[in-house]
């Protein structure tokens, strides 16, 4: 298992030295996590022989800005004595807490670190920005979650499952029936429909929350300029007159660049926490016990 983490980093490096250490973002990331974690691991050490307890100007500003933002005032010298006590109960709690064992114990507290200790983590990551080339060549692999969908101007007349025994039938006949390239068909031809007979520029997905995705699946192939049909639908069967149709449309990187920058960071972010953890990983040495194990015990 190791070994293998450990190949996985050097093909990390050997991919990055191409282009400078450090300029992978993600190599980046790990290394700055490490050294974070290291220096916690370091300051730890420290304060399990330092009972010293410092209040920063930086703690009592935000204190004071808590206060303030919760009463619309700042505190009086007495109030913010009250504010300096509760913080130095807190944080004496909190040291004696952990020195007890209280958050290796606790899943709620455990859980609570977790994300804490996540987000922080994250927040590097998400500031890390793509060059121009990068985030296109990500765009292209990608292209199709930001195509812009088909638009259908359509008419269409309705023969009902639940009201007809063939329904297809009988919009097959009724199709027959009508003058092939002329648009106004009897409007009463068909069954009642709590829909419009028309549609002008419609999005193809707004078409299949409507009717269902078997019925905007058939009119890429139906032609334009004459009525088509039957068309099946959630509901029954359908004669269609398609008047124009805009093809699926592929929008440059520019006009759709926040989004792609958007899904971009969430990608980056998930990635960069799976190659961190993989990182921590190889400092600890893992064990999950059997059942026998723990009775022989």
């Amino acid at each position: 298992m190791k070994k293998a983490r450990v190949a996985s980093a050097d093909t990390l490096t050997e991919r990055s030295a191409g282009r400078g250490l450090f300029r992978d973002p993600l190599l980046h990331f790990v290394l700055l996590g490490l050294l974070l974690f290291f220096a916690y691991l370091s300051l730890n050490d420290q304060d399990s022989s330092n009972e010293d307890i410092v209040v920063s100007v930086a703690q009592q500003e935000q204190l004071i800005a808590a206060y303030t933002r919760v009463w619309r005032r700042p505190p009086k010298a007495l109030e913010l004595k009250g504010l300096l006590d509760d913080y130095i109960r807190e944080e004496i709690a909190n040291r004696e807490a952990l020195a007890l064992g209280f958050a290796a114990n606790d899943p709620v507290v455990r859980r609570r670190l977790r994300q804490k200790y996540e987000s922080f983590m994250d927040q590097f990551a998400a500031s890390v920005e793509p060059s121009e080339d990068e985030l296109q060549q990500w765009y292209e692999t990608r292209m199709t979650d930001y195509s812009e969908d088909a638009r259908y101007s359509l008419r269409h007349r309705f023969f009902s499952s639940d009201r007809r025994e063939d329904a297809r039938g009988d919009a097959a006949s009724a199709l027959a029936g009508l003058a092939p390239a002329d648009p106004e068909a009897d409007p009463a031809l068909g069954d009642a429909l709590a829909m419009p007979q028309r549609y002008e520029d419609t999005r193809e997905t707004e078409l299949a929350s409507r009717f269902g995705q078997g019925f905007t699946d058939s009119l890429s192939a139906l032609p334009e300029g004459r009525w088509s049909g039957p068309v099946p639908s959630a509901y029954g069967y359908h004669l269609v007159f398609i008047e124009s149709v805009r093809a699926r449309a592929q929008p440059p990187l520019g006009a759709v660049r926040a989004a792609v920058l958007r899904d971009w960071r969430a990608e980056h972010v998930e990635k960069a926490r799976e190659e961190l953890y993989a990182s921590l990983l190889d400092r600890y040495t893992v064990k999950i016990q059997t059942p026998a194990e723990t009775s022989d015990s």
